[in-house]
């Protein structure tokens, strides 16, 4: 890239493991940022035979096959240049039938971090599906992490109240969260969860479930994890490209996902995951007006205090990018803080995009990586980053990861992911 200056339910035992070598974090980081940049590739679309709607989820995974070009161009240690839904019920009113959930009971924890890191699943143990799917000894091995490792897993609802109300949270809080709820995150992935005590919140398109589908949930396998403390987030009623739709089409998605949801499980959710991760302005407005308090994209980051609640930051797993190297980079992110941030609205009206943030503090080791378009990156003195492509960039997502290194060799990081007609 070119350089222009110019002037939960339950809280996972905490042991303090080694801190990976710097070199290797640098080597794992640049591959990573490089790779969580681009989306799922054509080669990654699937059809669910048994009965899967057109809405599967099948590319909203953030990562696809590593990327090639930079891969391997880490710097050496001492140049620590980074990786590469009109029937809505009232929500308090709604949510008050909710069944209290292990994490909503337990006391806060406290501690001076001010973000967190959430991760997001789809599939377990169906390697049919790659893109979305997370292989069940990659989730053993996860599971070992989190609850061997220096974290703190905290149900999402938990994280997102302590951080938007400005209070502390444990170092490296993890949450987790699963979006579609397929089938195998009930057969499979519920024991473990359970078996250890670890919060979780699965986002769920009501009409998905009312179709009857084999490859999903049931509202009573649903009602189920509910009663057992689950989070049960919304996820739309057809799991549509909500930017796609006038603003009627996106309020009636969520009134009808919400009325299900009252009629399913007796409450209205208070937590949301945009399908794909896809938004615009519009939608945010919609899903906020909705009485959702927090939502979920799909662009790479850790949340913090000053994040923009209604468009949240997961890393996304699947089993391209489940390995153990990847997961521990993720796991041990901070956020690289920004303000001013353009283009403002996540769906693009220009192409190609004048993409540009301020920097919280000055960080002169950051380096920015676009799904698509050559970069050339302008530093106005130590704050402002201004980001221009050699070309459009095609229309579907588009995504930008920028990091640079923190303290104790872990990363910082700020992704975006732009919709483009």
């Amino acid at each position: 890239m070119a350089v222009e200056t110019k002037g939960h339910s339950a809280i996972s035992a905490v042991m303090r493991v080694k801190p990976p070598r710097r070199m290797h974090g640098l080597i794992v980081g640049v591959s990573f940022a490089v790779g969580l940049t681009f989306g799922a590739t054509a080669g990654f679309a699937q059809i669910a035979s048994d009965s899967a709607p057109a809405t599967d989820e099948t590319v909203e995974a953030t990562t696809a096959e590593p990327a090639v070009t930079g891969a391997d161009g880490a710097e050496t240690p001492e140049t620590p240049e980074v990786p590469t839904t009109e029937a809505t019920a009232p929500q308090d009113a709604a949510q008050s039938d909710a069944p209290q959930s292990a994490d909503q009971e337990m006391v806060a924890q406290s501690g001076d971090a001010t973000s967190a890191v959430v991760f997001m699943y789809h599939r377990f143990g169906e390697g049919e599906y790659p893109s979305t799917n997370i292989t069940m000894e990659q989730f053993d091995q996860h599971v070992k992490e989190l609850t061997s490792g220096p974290y703190t897993v905290m149900g999402v609802p938990q994280i997102v109240s302590a951080l938007a109300d400005g209070k502390g949270l444990p170092d490296r809080t993890i949450g987790i969260t699963v979006d579609d709820a397929y089938r195998s995150v009930y057969e499979k992935a519920w024991p473990v969860f359970r078996e250890h005590n670890l919060p979780f919140t699965v986002f769920v398109s009501t009409e998905q479930l009312d179709s009857g589908y084999a490859n999903y949930m049931t509202w009573d396998m649903v009602r189920e994890l509910s009663k057992a403390g689950v989070t049960i987030g919304g996820h739309s009623q057809n799991h549509a490209h909500l930017p796609d739709f006038d603003i009627d089409r996106v309020k009636a998605e969520l009134a009808n996902s919400a009325a299900r949801f009252e009629e399913e499980l007796g409450y209205v959710p208070e937590i949301f995951a945009y399908p794909y991760g896809e938004a615009n302005g519009e939608v945010i407005a919609a899903v906020k007006e909705a009485g959702y308090r927090a939502a979920f994209g799909q662009q790479s980051g850790a949340m913090h205090t000053e994040s923009d609640f209604m468009y949240l930051p997961r890393y996304a797993l699947n089993e391209h990018y489940g390995a153990m190297d990847r997961f521990n980079l993720a796991a041990n992110s901070l956020p690289l803080v920004v303000s001013d941030v353009t283009p403002a609205d996540y769906r693009l009206t220009r192409n190609p995009p004048a993409f540009g943030f301020t920097l919280a503090e000055p960080a002169p080791s950051m380096n920015c990586y676009p799904s698509e378009g050559e970069p050339t990156m302008s530093r106005l003195g130590e704050e402002r980053v201004e980001i221009r492509l050699d070309g459009p960039v095609s229309s579907g997502r588009w995504r930008i990861n920028c990091t640079a290194m923190g303290p104790d060799s872990r990363w910082r990081w700020f992704g975006m992911l732009y919709t483009v007609p």
